[in-house]
């Protein structure tokens, strides 16, 4: 289970010994927690085990940096390999070794799956830009060829008016005067007509790829396994809210012992009970809330307004979002009872995100501990259905 101490353990003061000091190109710092370093838990973990881990977080933090619509699968998957490797710490060396090697090939494998996405998106990204350029060479071709056009019609009645000049006969000079000033009238009517289609055209262009551009970045900031935001979208609304200096909450929830779904039933069974826990959680919120995936089995709300309006939106969670959730598995039930901690803290109108999401964590790691014996999230198979 991921747990949003472990990404909150670095502080906002001076750095510890126990924090990795992480530069990207820029130089700039991104610190973050030794979780399984030696001084951390003496004489607990191997010095190798310590360094493999800290180059895991590196990795997931990195990725979630570089296409946040991605990193978001890689820094979980990270996380949950390094939990992983964090309980054989105790073992033999044997297994040991044993598990670093397991943990080598699903990193490859998890590495792999990011790259083949990424490279996805950037062929869509690629195509995208390369149809946006194409409809505008057009247009420009488009307006070139048509102004040439006009430009020899024009330069036929410039000389047509020219040579009526000459004409001695005046009927005849003002018949031709006429005729040409009709005529250059036409032009410049059917040259405008042209030039208000042609825009029209490449407006409604333009407006199909902005729409294409939305959704993408819609999509940038969606988790795609339950529909609900990812971390950088729910981010991006936490600092609008700490920016405006409004009143507002933020609402923790994890579900209790979830590894044992994925251990026995396996990941699509997983996932099944994410994406429905997601709905039934957005179900209990208001429009203007935003209900976000953290990441593995961590959800978090963003509450705009006071905080009583989030404890009675905690009460709700509890009330209507927790209990039996059933899917099907190999033609069978499988019914879930989902226990939920929760963690609830109000911004006090200066403290940074990070503070606020260690208080918020700390009320729910509380509410964790208070939870009656029984109280996780168990799974059962329910009488078969076949269908």
């Amino acid at each position: 289970m991921i747990s949003l101490r472990k990404l909150l353990d670095a502080t906002s003061g001076s750095q510890s010994p126990r924090d990795t000091d992480l530069r990207d190109a820029n130089g700039q710092s991104h610190a973050l927690p030794a979780r399984h370093s030696p001084e951390a838990h003496p004489g607990s973990v191997d010095a190798r085990l310590s360094a493999y881990c800290e180059v895991l977080a590196a990795i997931g933090t990195h990725a979630q940096r570089a296409i946040p619509a991605l990193g978001t699968m890689v820094s979980s998957a990270m996380t949950r390999i390094s939990d992983n490797l964090t309980r054989t710490a105790s073992a033999e060396a044997g297994a040991v070794t044993a598990a670093l090697r397991e943990s080598g090939r699903e990193v490859e494998a998890q590495l792999s799956l990011w790259a083949d996405q990424a490279s996805q998106q950037q062929k869509e990204n690629e195509r995208t830009a390369s149809e946006l350029l194409t409809v505008v060479a057009k247009v420009t071709q488009s307006t070139g060829t048509r102004d040439e056009r006009y430009t020899r019609e024009i330069k036929q009645l410039s000389d047509r008016l020219r040579a009526s000049a000459g004409l001695e006969n005046l009927p005849l000079v003002r018949k031709s005067i006429t005729e040409n000033a009709n005529a250059l009238n036409t032009c410049a009517t059917k040259m405008a007509e042209e030039c208000r289609e042609s825009v029209r055209q490449l407006t409604a262009e333009i407006a199909e790829y902005q729409t294409r551009l939305q959704a993408s970045e819609r999509r940038a900031l969606t988790d795609p396994l339950t529909g609900a935001f990812n971390r950088p979208g729910f981010e991006q609304r936490l600092e609008a809210c700490a920016a405006a200096g409004q009143q507002f909450s933020i609402l923790l929830a994890d579900l209790n012992d979830f590894k044992l779904i994925n251990d026995r039933y396996g990941h699509l069974a997983g996932d099944e009970i994410l994406r429905q826990f997601a709905g039934e959680l957005k179900a209990q919120f208001r429009p203007e809330d935003t209900v976000a995936r953290w990441g593995g089995d961590e959800f978090a709300v963003l509450i705009p307004g006071p905080g009583k309006e989030a404890g009675l939106r905690a009460d709700r969670v509890r009330h209507w979002a927790l209990g039996d959730y059933k899917i099907s598995l190999d033609n069978q039930t499988l019914t879930v009872k989902i226990a939920v901690a929760l963690g609830v803290a109000s911004w006090d109108g200066s403290e940074s995100g990070r503070e606020l999401f260690a208080r918020a964590d700390k009320e729910m790691y509380a509410d964790k501990e208070r939870a009656p014996e029984g109280e996780t999230t168990a799974p059962r198979i329910a009488v078969p259905s076949h269908g």
